[in-house]
């Protein structure tokens, strides 16, 4: 199964919308975002504003999701149907990792549905003032390096919470007369304690 890794620009105050608005020269910057991979997941909006001059997307296979046309180009592929279920399905063939670049509104859709599997940021030196910002409580730093300029590369591991089982209700009158009750049971598996008379 291969991985779905997104890679964002973040300014130093936690901004990762529109990096061009507050970086003095986006296009190395997001260029460096595609990087050595071979399949990138672009949103439309993204593919729109950045398809015809990011460096690198020319060498790379461009899948885009969006439910609206686009202008398509060379090596550019868009997806169809339900993305959820298309992009399960795409993380089930064997193959090089799938990387999301930009593409803020794709990013946190597939969080929800917990498909990513690590968040890479560049964090540039420069406070963008405001923006959106990438909620990082899902996320657990495995390594960080210093690029050029006071550029810092953070990858994380995406920690899904754990999903609990619903409790189920239990009604019992009791084997020796005990009262009607509903209470929900705990859905932790807790050592059985048995009393003998």
């Amino acid at each position: 199964m291969r991985n779905i890794v997104a890679r964002l620009c973040m300014s130093e105050d936690g901004i990762v919308e529109r990096p061009e608005q507050w970086l003095s020269d986006p296009q190395p910057a997001l260029g460096q975002l595609v990087g050595a991979a071979e399949t990138v997941l672009l949103g439309r909006r993204t593919f729109d504003r950045y398809a015809g001059s990011l460096t690198g997307l020319e060498h790379t296979r461009n899948l885009v999701v969006g439910s609206r046309p686009i202008v398509a180009r060379p090596g550019t592929e868009i997806l169809q149907g339900d993305t959820r279920r298309v992009l399960t399905a795409l993380k089930a063939i064997p193959g090089d990792d799938l990387y999301v670049i930009g593409s803020l509104t794709l990013v946190r859709s597939l969080l929800r549905w917990r498909l990513i599997d690590e968040v890479s940021l560049l964090i540039h030196p420069v406070a963008a003032g405001r923006g959106m910002l990438l909620d990082r409580r899902l996320l657990r730093l495995i390594s960080m390096c210093a690029r050029n300029n006071g550029v810092l590369e953070a990858n994380y591991r995406v920690r899904y919470a754990a999903t609990v089982a619903p409790s189920t209700a239990l009604v019992s009158a009791g084997r020796w007369g005990g009262t009607r009750s509903r209470d929900r049971v705990a859905s932790t598996a807790r050592p059985a304690v048995r009393t003998h008379a």
